[in-house]
């Protein structure tokens, strides 16, 4: 098993840094600060993220994806539902299943079509009170219910992905229907999965909240390499820069008491690593693309 050592890369610290992904047509790393409501914007200058712009949405904020005109601005999980981000800084609701729930939405992606995704969770944890959403017009659709931490999505191809949901402590498959079973469970002592990403040789990359580190597995669960960070709650990961070989990492330091931060002084910092291993290109969000 090969182990790499990730960096720093930006001296800030968030309090729950979540979401990284790389737009490839700006040439920036885009990312949340989910408590905080932020939508932050760098560039890779390697080895550091020099920080372009940070929009605030005024509430918390799970996942950000690009339009595919870049002029269009951004689509984002808000709180309690869906909404457009505009360069300009302006949000306008699009859709808000949440409302009244006692929940947030959390991670999401878009897929293959264009089609963004993303799910909630209760803000006390309540198991099965999350859905996962597949976000059509100005309609969000559920494609899963019963869900209770919705995290990361990696598409296997344009109508399957590989799904987690914290506290099963598995990756599952998925279709667009919402058929669902397990792809292979994860070893506790590893940390619970979060967010993940997928690479050009269909490994997936997994970070492990509680486990100070992002795990690449197989499809089948396999343990193939491992990223050790300074940082016990690892939230997400995505691949960028030149070539889409440099993993960037998330971490957060949600919960912690000030005693805990000042132990932990990179958790909520952003970090870097070169993989040797290729990523995808990040989907983006189309209009056209809802439905099909």
């Amino acid at each position: 098993m090969r182990t790499y050592q990730a960096q720093p890369c930006l001296d800030e610290r968030a309090e729950h840094a979540e979401g990284p992904l790389w737009d490839d047509v700006r040439e920036e790393l885009l990312w949340v600060d989910v408590y905080a409501g932020l939508v932050r914007r760098a560039r890779w200058d390697a080895p550091r993220l020099v920080p372009v712009r940070t929009y605030s949405l005024g509430e918390a904020v799970g996942a950000v994806v690009p339009c595919a005109d870049p002029e269009d601005g951004w689509v984002v999980a808000s709180e309690l539902g869906f909404a457009r981000l505009g360069t300009d800084g302006s949000v306008r609701t699009l859709a808000e299943p949440e409302r009244g729930r006692g929940t947030r939405m959390n991670d999401g992606a878009a897929d293959p079509r264009g089609r963004f995704w993303a799910g909630s969770m209760a803000h006390d944890r309540t198991p099965g009170a999350g859905t996962l959403y597949r976000l059509e017009g100005y309609e969000a659709v559920p494609v899963l219910t019963d869900v209770t931490i919705s995290n990361g999505l990696a598409w296997r191809s344009p109508d399957e992905f590989f799904y987690v949901d914290t506290p099963t402590q598995r990756v599952d498959l998925v279709d667009r229907d919402g058929n669902r079973e397990r792809a292979f469970a994860i070893d506790p002592a590893l940390g619970a999965p979060d967010g993940m990403t997928i690479d050009a040789e269909g490994a997936l990359w997994v970070a492990m909240w509680g486990g100070s580190a992002v795990v690449r597995f197989s499809q089948d669960g396999e343990v193939l390499a491992r990223v050790e960070v300074a940082a016990t709650q690892v939230s997400s990961c995505c691949f960028g820069g030149p070539g889409l070989t440099t993993l960037f990492v998330t971490t957060s330091q949600e919960g912690f008491t000030p005693e805990q931060s000042a132990a932990e002084p990179f958790a909520g910092k952003l970090f870097a690593v070169e993989t040797g291993v290729a990523g995808l290109a990040a989907d983006r969000y189309r209009p056209e693309g809802e439905g099909s």
